[in-house]
């Protein structure tokens, strides 16, 4: 899986400075559909600790998302929503894509109209009288 979306901070000098990413003229429809995709992301993992934004000091967080391509900490969509953090056009096209292909997967209902439950009981219903 590809990494994405940990930032500079006191323990990860390598890593690229959010600021770099601050883009307010991002379209609001591109910027809250990239919001959505990040926040119905699978949880992977979580870490003892929150994660604070380093924007606002905000606790954003301790889990790990992922769509199985791609992986991200659980705030990365609190920096895109609240502080205007644009993400990768790759990333931006990825999500843009695998939401289309799964708004246009066929839905089979056959398997759930059969479904009838798990209480199978023919006994009449008993008054409490």
């Amino acid at each position: 899986m590809i990494l994405m979306g940990y930032w500079l901070g006191p323990y990860a000098p390598g890593w690229p400075d959010p600021r770099n990413f601050v883009d307010p003229s991002w379209d609001v429809d591109e910027r809250t559909q990239i919001v959505n995709y990040l926040e119905r992301g699978m949880a992977v993992r979580y870490y003892m600790g929150e994660s604070e934004c380093r924007f606002c000091g905000q606790f954003v967080g301790s889990g790990e998302y992922s769509d199985g391509t791609v992986v991200w900490p659980e705030g990365l969509a609190h920096y895109v929503a609240e502080h205007a953090v644009r993400l990768p056009a790759a990333f931006v096209d990825h999500a843009r894509r695998a939401t289309e292909a799964l708004e246009n997967r066929p839905v089979d209902q056959t398997w759930w109209e059969q479904q009838v439950g798990i209480i199978e009981s023919t006994d009449e219903p008993t008054s409490a009288s």
